[in-house]
């Protein structure tokens, strides 16, 4: 496949001003983003940096990480460590794949339709997730994890506060509304990952009242571990949002992108291992999503961030990016033509298909 790092920047930024010309202004909408620590995600995340895992070690060294090593390391021995370990060993629960479960569990950490996870993830197919969820449960007694969070509720609360204004300012779920339109009974929240570090992550969860819950776990990159606005910070939560939007509608795509996948994945396949992307459907889903943060970018921040957005991400090893905004831009710019938003992917699929057949 012909590389496109070299793509000629004033040809991009021409096609993003004229598609931005036929695409009405996102009207003016106030949605309201829950934004909370989550105790479910602490736990997990506790429980992973035990067994070392690198998703859960690199958060910098605050007040309330060395507390955590502090309070919790006496319980390295506990079970529910060795059955994080095995776990992961048995069918690959690590990286993202632990916040997915977390938010299948309600207050009391009882599962909550965990029927669905193998449909997310296909790692949960055959896991005994039942009895992992038990070795929550005790290890949260056990530790005294409520009386934790409750002597951090300090620090916990300037978090949330400051993440709770970036996100207030942004409104993301008013441009993602006009762009895929409106999701019926869907419910946001944004969670600052104290233990993330420099990971996100993106997930979901369908409650029995058919109400859909889309997470972004947001980790804390700062020395003082205290969330900032910046272009970087914006571009990681529309980021994690659009994994909400784009994941479940390729899914039902998945056999017709199997074999332009399996090619391009096969073309960047060392640089996609070494960012923790080992397969074809994790390098579709990223190289859809980043092609929408770049769009997201040039409606909200303007040519420049949109421009050095899609330009880092050509470096990362996604160089399809440009006709991918291409082709997300003229959905765009017809949206009265789609019905949805699935209605227009068996387009990107052909997308798919041209790029795989490239020399």
């Amino acid at each position: 496949m012909r590389p496109v790092v070299g793509v000629v920047v004033v040809a991009l930024a021409t096609l993003l001003v004229n598609a931005c010309k036929d695409t009405a202004a996102p009207p003016a909408v106030t949605t309201t983003t829950d934004v909370r620590v989550d105790r479910r995600v602490e736990l997990v995340s506790i429980l992973q940096r035990l067994t070392g895992h690198q998703a859960y070690t690199t958060a910098p060294m605050t007040p309330y990480v060395a507390a955590i090593d502090r309070t919790f390391g006496a319980f390295v021995d506990h079970p529910a460590v060795a059955a994080t370990r095995a776990l992961r060993a048995s069918h690959s629960i690590s990286w993202d794949a632990p916040i997915v479960l977390a938010v299948h569990l309600d207050d009391q950490l009882e599962l909550v339709n965990p029927d669905e996870l193998p449909s997310i993830d296909a790692r949960f197919t055959g896991a005994d997730v039942a009895s992992y969820a038990a070795q929550l449960r005790a290890f949260a007694a056990d530790t005294r994890l409520d009386a934790f969070l409750a002597a951090q509720r300090p620090y916990i609360e300037q978090v949330e506060a400051r993440m709770r204004a970036i996100i207030d300012a942004e409104n993301a779920v008013a441009w993602f509304d006009t762009f895929f339109g409106a999701k019926a009974k869907a419910r946001y929240r944004v969670i600052p990952g104290l233990l993330a570090g420099h990971r996100n992550f993106g997930a979901r969860a369908r409650l029995p009242d058919g109400t859909l819950e889309l997470y972004q776990v947001l980790g804390m990159t700062a020395a003082d571990g205290l969330p900032a606005a910046t272009t970087d910070s914006i571009a990681l939560l529309v980021h994690e949002m659009a994994h909400s939007y784009i994941n479940p509608v390729l899914h039902t795509q998945r056999a017709a992108l199997e074999a332009p996948g399996s090619k391009l994945f096969a073309l960047v396949e060392k640089q996609m291992r070494a960012q923790a992307y080992g397969d074809w459907t994790t390098l579709a889903n990223e190289s859809v999503v980043r092609a929408l943060v770049v769009i997201y970018l040039r409606d909200r921040k303007g040519e420049v961030a949109a421009l050095a957005e899609l330009r880092a991400q050509e470096q990362l090893g996604f160089r399809w990016t440009t006709p991918l905004v291409t082709e997300l831009r003229r959905y765009q710019a017809a949206r009265t033509r789609y019905a949805s938003f699935d209605a227009f992917v068996p387009e990107l699929v052909a997308t798919f298909e041209r790029l795989a057949a490239q020399p």
